[in-house]
């Protein structure tokens, strides 16, 4: 389960013209620009707007206006539509099948984008040219561009496409089958997507966690994920990713022997496909029913099924789902002890899966044919070299003399040179040593420092931990009393109305002190940490602060209960979530916020975000404020780093990732 996205540089003023309802419309729109239009760089774009209305409906008359940007630009001098003009030939050329022509166009590309020194454009081109050589089957090389292409987008601070190539990252370090990878860029992917509400990267990185989540054993995660993937879908009108997603809960949900559920989203599969008139996702839905009947041994009813399934497969030539009916027709007559028809079907299996191999080798065959060509002509080269190279030695003897002296007197200057040389180095290596000396003295320093925080962090929940008991237990349990006695004493006693008042006045007061002993209490150690642990403590808080109506707050956690954390660690994450939360309550006038905590292995991410009015980061550096300075060292005893993204007007996000040992 993958999804990767092309990238192209143009701008995004191409969406009202490529949103209309029908592609026509904006086709003919473009086409009476063009009409009228200077041979300048508005042209370009207009032809690079009207290939794209073909691209996914005439390509051979897309790739003519492509063709046409590039040919344009060329001829004045413009870069970005050189770019743009071959990366959009090479698109094409990927969804035809063809990586090896989109591979030799987008390196043109390359070399252009390099010597214009145009980062944007190569950025672009570095994550386009990875997709053809992942569907080749090079995963490392195509690892290897989108990687460029992320550290391009960060330099550029541009977290639009940043976000896309995290996306794309994941799926590819799945292929890989380096699933915690491909996990950690996946999530990277959805998060900051999310934050810049760009739904193709949440799309697509959730598509690719869901399988990581699948090959780590995460079924649970997994679920949820693919039913987020389902709703963001249908939002989008995706309905290949509504197809892709139902399929793959189907799987999940009989690989977790959640039968029912399993054959209740077989069949919305098979509606919703039918609906579209997929008739891969058709198959895909029966497939999942036969699982189930074949699981509640109704053979009948699973055999009918998968020989639906051939019969639609065959006619449409999907062969994955046409080999998974042979699959299953085999193990349904294995189960009844048929021992012919499991043959049978095993052997139309096979005839597939050698026939894939066969498609394979001769596919490698033409390429090695093609190298061995390359380096056949290659040796003829060398062959003619050789015999110039003999020719030029025979002319050039009478000057082995003089060359022999100059060789001599090179050497000599070498020996020199490797002398002086190796001087600098020895200098070098003492002053890296004492500059390594110098900083593990500052590292001690650090440790001395940290170890020094972290005893008064222990101290303060320990202290905390028992004040709060205290006052809750005893002192609390003093005034409880002392209310019962007066209540029972005034029951017994004659008061005049003046006592009386007086007397509930002085009872109104100790309510309040017990109340406001209660809320101290609380505050220094919540009794839903001590009693439930960290996530409970947590949704509690952010449902009080939801309750109140002072901000529309909700609260997100991943994989928080499967291993306990400390007291300690538990206490200071608790009070940096709620530092974080106070501070949007007191500054930020936001209307809806989010708490959001990840966990993965020994690492807990936190994300907190808000609407607000922002503030401007700078202010930060020299902030010494108590609130600020507490949260730096919380995040600092948990050997964390903290990362605050905001801007005047656009809502702030702050991101923190801490170990948490058990």
């Amino acid at each position: 389960m993958k999804r990767l996205i092309l990238f192209i540089t143009i701008t995004t003023a191409a969406s009202s013209v490529l949103g209309q309802t029908s592609w026509t419309q904006g086709r003919d729109s473009l086409l009476k620009v063009l009409s009228v239009s200077k041979e300048d760089s508005n042209k370009v774009m207009v032809m690079t707007y009207l290939g794209m209305q073909y691209q996914y409906n005439q390509q051979d008359s897309a790739v003519y206006y492509f063709k046409a940007v590039y040919k344009l630009s060329d001829k004045i001098h413009y870069v970005r539509g050189m770019v743009n003009g071959l990366t959009l030939q090479a698109g094409v050329l990927s969804d035809q099948n063809k990586p090896d022509e989109a591979i030799l166009i987008d390196s043109l590309a390359i070399g252009i984008a390099t010597k214009a020194h145009y980062p944007k454009g190569l950025a672009a081109i570095y994550n386009n040219i990875a997709i053809p050589y992942n569907n080749k089957g090079d995963h490392a090389t195509s690892v290897y561009y989108y990687l460029k292409a992320a550290a391009l987008d960060e330099g550029l601070h541009d977290d639009h496409n940043l976000a896309m190539a995290y996306a794309n990252i994941g799926g590819v370090y799945n292929d890989l089958k380096e699933f915690n990878k491909g996990y950690s860029y996946s999530l990277n992917g959805v998060l900051l997507g999310r934050s810049l509400d760009h739904q193709n990267a949440v799309e697509s990185g959730l598509v690719n966690l869901a399988g990581a989540l699948i090959e780590l054993k995460r079924y649970d995660t997994s679920l949820v994920v693919l039913n987020d993937e389902k709703d963001l879908a249908i939002k989008l009108n995706d309905e290949g990713m509504v197809i892709s997603a139902n399929n793959d809960i189907c799987s999940l949900y009989m690989r977790t022997g959640k039968f029912d559920l399993a054959k209740k989203t077989a069949t919305e599969l098979i509606a919703f496909a039918t609906a579209a008139k997929n008739n891969q996702g058709i198959c895909q839905g029966w497939s999942g029913l036969s699982d189930y009947f074949f699981n509640a041994k109704d053979y009948t009813k699973a055999k009918a099924y998968d020989e639906d399934i051939i019969k639609l497969a065959a006619r449409d030539h999907l062969n994955a789902e046409l080999r998974a009916a042979y699959q299953g027709l085999a193990t349904i007559d294995l189960a009844q002890k048929n021992i012919s028809g499991f043959n049978y079907y095993n052997d139309l299996r096979d005839s597939m899966d050698n026939q894939s191999f066969n498609d394979k080798i001769l596919k490698n065959t033409q390429e090695l044919e093609a190298k061995y060509s390359l380096n056949k002509k290659q040796a003829e080269i060398n062959d003619l070299n050789k015999q110039k190279k003999i020719q030029q030695l025979t002319l050039g003897q009478r000057n082995i003399m003089n060359w022999v002296l100059a060789f001599a007197a090179l050497v000599t200057a070498l020996i020199g040179l490797l002398y002086n040389r190796n001087y600098r180095q020895k200098k070098r290596l003492l002053l890296t040593k004492a500059l390594l000396q110098q900083q593990r003295i500052t590292e001690f320093e650090k440790e001395k420092q940290l170890t020094a925080a972290q005893a008064v962090l222990q101290g303060q929940v320990e202290e905390r931990s028992r004040l709060a008991k205290d006052l809750h237990d005893g002192l609390g349990s003093i005034l409880s009393g002392a209310k019962y006695s007066f209540a029972h004493i005034k029951d017994n006693l004659t008061v005049t109305p003046e006592d009386s008042a007086a007397y509930e006045r002085s009872m109104e007061m100790l309510d309040l002190s017990i109340h406001e002993l209660r809320r101290v209490a609380h505050n220094m150690m919540p009794e839903a940490l001590m009693k439930f642990g960290l996530d409970a403590a947590l949704k509690d808080f952010c449902n009080s602060i939801d309750q109140s109506g002072a901000v529309k707050l909700t609260y997100q956690s991943f994989g928080l209960n499967e291993v306990p954390v400390t007291e300690v660690c538990a206490a200071s994450v608790y009070r940096i979530v709620q530092e974080l939360v106070n501070n949007i309550l007191k500054h930020a006038g936001a209307t809806t916020a989010l708490v959001q905590l990840i966990r993965e292995n020994e690492v807990l991410s936190i994300t907190v975000e808000d609407n607000g009015r922002g503030f401007d980061t700078g202010i930060l550096q020299n902030n010494n404020g108590i609130g600020y300075l507490n949260l730096k060292n919380r995040v600092a005893y948990l050997n964390g780093t903290m990362d605050v993204q905001t801007a005047v007007g656009r809502g702030t996000s702050v991101h923190i990732e801490i170990s948490i040992p058990h």
